[in-house]
């Protein structure tokens, strides 16, 4: 089966207007508030309001299409992603990975996808 071509884009994280990444769509396709994606993002979220499309977001709502790719591709749905990022890890003692991103520690959340994908619990 041949990839399709478009499947290196979170589609619900982009604007259909002008294709750019959309800092609404980017929190909804987390699941997450504005002011959750401003604090992940160390932005203000009435910036993100009135801006969500902006060029200076690009590249770290990039950072995050690659996250929701990842989440996509381990869980085979970005809705079970979503509960992943969400709920209390035993891995984590406890702790939500979603905590990571809040903490501006995307990395981390990089580090846990990847072992999950290489069959780690995770």
């Amino acid at each position: 089966m041949r990839p399709s071509p478009a499947e290196h884009l979170l589609i619900d994280a982009r604007n259909p207007k002008n294709g750019k990444l959309d800092a609404q769509r980017v929190a909804a396709a987390f699941g997450m508030t504005l002011r959750e994606l401003a604090q992940t993002l160390n932005r203000d979220a009435s910036g993100l309001s009135k801006h969500p499309t902006s060029d200076s977001l690009q590249a770290p709502l990039h950072d995050l299409e690659t996250i929701g790719l990842q989440l996509r591709d381990v869980f085979g749905e970005l809705s079970v992603g979503r509960m992943w990022l969400r709920a209390p890890n035993p891995v984590l003692g406890g702790r939500a990975p979603i905590t990571y991103l809040l903490e501006q520690q995307p990395i981390a959340v990089r580090r846990l996808l990847l072992l999950a994908e290489t069959g780690m619990p995770t």
